[in-house]
């Protein structure tokens, strides 16, 4: 007992709260003597003139790195950096980390040093100090004193803390248990109830399947016997309309054979004289079938709108380039090319054969004529108009024809003037071998070749052929054999051609 009360009197333990406070108060003195007691000065009012000004070393220290960087440079060297020297100081003191300190001490021992910095030497003597090892490990010893300090109070607190979190623990495992009892109560209803819930249902559901299958048995004796008058109903309609439908066509047939036997008198009483009005009107008589075959196999108006509207480019600046003058559509049918043109506001002027086609686009006021091909470019004055169209008509021309066509063309259009030629395509083989030959009218396929040697030896100076309409179909491949690329070419391939041919200027 003597020893320890002796080893307590030689050694006394020593006072923490007295030693911290003794550091705290000298390292205020030092940061007030350091700073001194005038305000900082601001970054604004410092980089107002870099180059107009000496610099205290508290003061380039005081700098952000891009101003620090620049006022630097000029506090020793009296000179801005170059953008060289100020991107790779400002890379040094931000990604680096380097002291500005050590920086400031680098710029005072280079040779290019031309002027001295007020404070120079105390902040780099202070510098060295602070991070000198003794500095270091008193700053080190003193961080471990403190926490050695604060270690009783921090392991209370950590005690208070757990005790507190075990009551709380314990609460929410009471709190839980409660729950968990109140759950089990409330399954038990929720399950008594959903079983009684499910009785009533099973009973509803029974008296409903009986009051369904009265029901039932009732609507399908009423529905027998509606059905069977409304089939016998319907039997008598189809029948009556398919005898009015064989009453109509008779009587069309009838008309039809009328007609012909009229104008073959006709011909016979006129066999001396002019039977030309009656051979006319014979031709006319397949007017109506052929205009209904076009309208089924041929397309809808906007279908055929669609295809043709790749033209409208080139025929709107050939009209622009050879003032403006019509476009001529031969064999214009049911006028979907005429309502493109009127809808860009280029002037059309079409002609056809077909008397019901003709009736029909000027119902729609389209200018359209009765004329054929020959007819109607034989009595158009020389260099009249910019553009002739004929889409699907040469197919159906005998060669000199075509031919007295084609040259009609080159005197008709204006110097420069363009003739678009749109037939089938017989380089396709579907096309060549089947769908040509689906209109009786058709004479020959045309190849892309003849019709392009045809247009340039009759005095069209430039001849393009634009391949049309590919087969939609999504399983081409691209072959590497030649042979199954061509075959695939060739059954695949454009459905159609238009020929474009230019009047020379």
């Amino acid at each position: 007992m003597d020893t320890e009360g002796t080893n307590k009197t030689a050694a006394p333990e020593p006072d923490l709260d007295q030693l911290m406070e003794r550091i705290r108060a000298e390292v205020a003195e030092r940061k007030k003597s350091a700073e001194g007691n005038a305000p900082p000065p601001k970054i604004s009012e410092l980089m107002a003139d870099l180059s107009g000004r000496r610099w205290t070393a508290r003061e380039l220290l005081t700098l952000p790195a891009p101003e620090f960087a620049r006022a630097a440079h000029l506090a020793f060297f009296g000179r801005e950096p170059s953008p060289d020297e100020f991107v790779r100081l400002r890379d040094r003191l931000l990604v680096e980390h380097v002291g500005r300190v050590r920086v400031l001490r680098e710029f005072h021992a280079s040779p290019e040093a031309r002027q001295r910095v007020e404070g120079f030497w105390h902040e780099s003597v202070k510098d060295r100090f602070y991070w000198s090892p003794p500095a270091k490990f008193g700053r080190a010893v003193i961080r471990v004193i403190g926490n050695i300090y604060h270690a009783p109070q921090w392991i209370r607190e950590f005690i208070t803390r757990v005790e507190y979190l075990e009551r709380r623990s314990a609460e929410s495992t009471a709190a839980i248990r409660g729950l968990r009892a109140t759950q089990a109560t409330d399954r038990q209803n929720a399950t008594r109830q959903v079983n009684q819930a499910r009785d009533q249902v099973a009973a509803t559901k029974q008296a409903l399947d009986q009051i369904i299958a009265n029901r039932a048995g009732m609507l399908e004796t009423r529905i027998n016997k509606d059905r069977s008058e409304v089939e016998t109903r319907l039997s008598e309609i189809v029948l009556k309309l398919a005898q009015i439908r064989t009453d109509h066509w008779r009587a069309i047939v009838d008309q039809k054979l009328r007609m012909e036997a009229f104008f073959e008198t006709e011909q016979e009483t006129n066999r001396a004289g002019d039977a030309t009005p009656a051979k006319s009107e014979l031709s006319h008589l397949l007017d109506p079938l052929y205009l209904s075959f076009e309208d089924r196999y041929r397309g809808t108006r906007d279908d055929i709108k669609d295809r043709q509207r790749i033209y409208l480019e080139q025929v709107t600046e050939c009209v622009a380039e050879t003032g403006r003058c019509a476009v001529i559509d031969i064999g214009c049918g049911r006028g979907e090319w005429l309502e493109l043109l009127a809808d860009s506001g280029i002037p059309g002027r079409g002609y056809d054969l077909n008397r019901i086609a003709v009736e029909e686009c000027r119902a729609r006021g389209l200018d359209v004529a009765f004329a054929d091909a020959i007819g109607a470019l034989a009595t158009s004055p020389d260099n009249s108009c910019s553009v002739i169209t004929a889409f699907h008509i040469i197919e159906h021309l005998p060669f000199e024809t075509l031919v007295k066509l084609i040259d009609h063309s080159l005197r008709v259009l204006r110097p420069g003037g363009l003739l678009i030629l749109e037939t089938p395509n017989p380089a396709n083989l579907v096309v060549a071998a089947e769908r040509f030959y689906f209109d009786p009218t058709h004479r020959n396929p045309l190849p892309s070749e003849l019709t392009s040697y045809l247009l340039e030896s009759r005095g069209f100076g430039e001849v393009r052929i634009l391949p049309l309409h590919p087969v939609g179909w999504g399983s081409l491949q691209d072959y590497q054999d030649p042979m199954l690329a061509y075959l695939q070419d060739k059954l695949f391939g454009p459905q159609d051609y238009a020929a474009l041919a230019r009047k020379s200027p």
